[in-house]
């Protein structure tokens, strides 16, 4: 059986992109205003890659509703046959969706609404019958094929590196445990964290792997660094001097053991796709490249982690990464993604207040030891019904 779908483009794809991914239709047809010709080709684009045949009917109407059911009667005649024409009504306006609705709607087999919010799909029935039960969406979109839609374009992901899953998987039980370090010892982190920070150059590059605290490290402090001493990370006799191993190391030290806990953590519950140190580049910039600390999809909703290990109270500083993690949620946001950022530092009243007014999730070193029912909570929230 040959399926068809008929598509209004508007800014958000998932509407679209959603249910021809859980249906995969032969064919779709793009019906395409002339403000959404941008989002027509990345759609069109992303329904090739899947195998679906795509026909766009460009300059279509937004507004004039006899001019809105004059272009659905055309398109009719222009469709490929299909054993089943599907009519999908998410994307366009509300009077675009009304238009087709009226004109179509005795000449498809199908009429289907993608209700992101509640992870299903609705079927509006063809007359006065009762409609029939929503349909649960089920996982089509991985982390690529989701920033993709929202016109991010993922280039690579430091977690989908062989060597790098099998070293982090050595560094698992570490990372976790630094969760509760920060927790009770976060002052040492931060000292830690600052003398990493010097033997690193801004590429990363270890350069001067031989650094001092400002004292000798003694009690909770020498435990602690005699631990990660133990756990193969570092190089310490007991004194101010401390030796840092290889870069890959000395990273993890220097903040990179939180992304490796909450990228942990997001894996351990079952989501549908986690990666971390995703980069790629915005469509339509100047291609300058940005990176996203760790990035969950789970029944294609979108959640984006921030982490931070400096210390906080730089008001500019903080308040510039609240603005980035802002930015990149309201670009997200038509996946109905969440914003959240991780801080092993504790965070000051006044970013607590920033992060409520940007809508982001913050979480701070006191409930970092209890971040996987946090992540369970989250993931309850978006399953379906």
């Amino acid at each position: 059986m040959t399926r068809l779908h008929i598509q209004l483009v508007s800014a958000q794809l998932a509407g679209n992109l959603i249910p021809a991914l859980m249906e995969r239709p032969e064919h779709a047809a793009l019906i395409v205003t002339p403000a959404m010709a941008g989002q027509a080709q990345l759609l069109r684009k992303l329904e090739e890659e899947a195998g679906i045949a795509v026909q766009t009917f460009e300059n279509a109407p937004d507004a004039d509703l006899p001019q809105l059911h004059e272009f659905a009667l055309g398109i009719l005649e222009e469709l490929p046959a299909a054993d089943e024409v599907v009519l999908n009504l998410t994307g366009g306006n509300k009077l675009m969706a009304l238009g087709f609705l009226e004109m179509l709607r005795d000449s498809v087999h199908r009429r289907i609404y993608t209700d992101t919010a509640h992870g299903r799909l609705e079927h509006l029935p063809e007359g006065n019958e009762r409609a029939e039960a929503p349909t649960p969406q089920t996982s089509v979109l991985d982390v690529p094929i989701s920033l993709r839609a929202q016109g991010f374009r993922y280039h690579r992901a430091a977690s989908a590196d062989e060597d790098w899953q099998r070293e982090a998987g050595e560094r698992k039980q570490v990372a976790k445990r630094l969760a509760e370090v920060a927790r009770d010892h976060g002052d040492f982190l931060g000292a830690l964290n600052a003398v990493a920070s010097r033997s690193l150059d801004r590429e990363g590059r270890l350069v001067a792997r031989d650094q001092a605290f400002d004292d000798p490290p003694y009690g909770r402090w020498a435990n602690n660094l005699g631990w990660l001493r133990d756990q193969g990370l570092l190089d310490w006799e007991g004194g101010a001097e401390v030796t840092f191993l290889d870069e890959e190391r000395t990273r993890f030290l220097n903040g990179g053991w939180l992304e490796e806990y909450v990228y942990h953590r997001l894996r351990d519950e079952g989501l549908d796709d986690v990666a971390m140190g995703v980069e790629g580049t915005w469509e339509g910039t100047d291609k300058a490249r940005n990176e996203l600390d760790v990035v969950a999809i789970h029944v294609n909703r979108l959640l984006v982690v921030e982490c931070k290990t400096l210390r906080h109270g730089n008001e500019a500083a903080d308040d510039q990464q609240l603005y980035k993690l802002d930015s990149i949620g309201d670009n997200l946001r038509g996946f109905f993604g969440t914003s959240w950022m991780v801080s092993a530092r504790q965070p000051t009243d006044i970013m607590r207040e920033r992060a409520r007014q940007h809508r982001i999730r913050l979480i701070g070193p006191d409930e970092l030891p209890r971040l996987r029912d946090i992540v369970r909570e989250w993931k309850a929230h978006v399953e379906p019904c």
